[in-house]
């Protein structure tokens, strides 16, 4: 980061997240929760770590807030992704972090975009499908980390890391 720093000569702000990826199993398959925004991209529910929080809470929060589903479980955590972006409107870099939990689904509810973020749609979709819908590259690897755990012998549950 200092590097991007040295050769940008514009700031580079740090930001934490934190989000989930939010699974059911159909006749045993299982299905990932994707969110669709206006701009066509397919992504996964995350938000900011606001002073205070835990990042658990906020992936909770989020996947509320995004999709409308509160009726879910913290079955691991599948660590974080790292990535940096400029967002011109600033004229700043970013340094981001987002922590991922894999969340199941306890069923009950429908999901909804949150159309206040820019969310248009939401689909249940193999994880698969998910990682081929996804363009970003730390998304599909935090979305191959889900499958792995979801593949554990003993279900989610031997999945679950201390």
């Amino acid at each position: 980061m200092a590097e991007l720093q040295r050769r940008s000569q514009k700031p580079v702000k740090q930001a934490r997240s934190a989000g989930g990826v939010v699974f059911r199993r159909d006749s045993g398959a299982a299905r990932v929760l994707l969110l669709r925004h206006t701009s066509g991209k397919w992504m996964l529910p995350k938000g900011t770590i606001e002073s205070g929080e835990t990042p658990e809470e906020v992936a909770l929060r989020e996947v509320r807030e995004e999709t409308g589903l509160s009726n879910v479980r913290i079955v691991a955590d599948l660590g974080e992704e790292r990535y940096y972006f400029f967002w011109r409107s600033e004229d700043s870099y970013y340094d981001k972090t987002v922590r991922y939990f894999l969340l199941e689904f306890l069923g009950g509810e429908e999901p909804a975009p949150q159309a206040e973020e820019g969310f248009v749609a939401c689909e249940w979709v193999p994880p698969d499908e998910a990682m081929e819908r996804i363009k970003y590259k730390e998304t599909r690897e935090v979305v191959r980390r889900a499958q792995e755990a979801l593949a554990q012998p003993g279900g989610v549950d031997a999945a679950r890391r201390p």
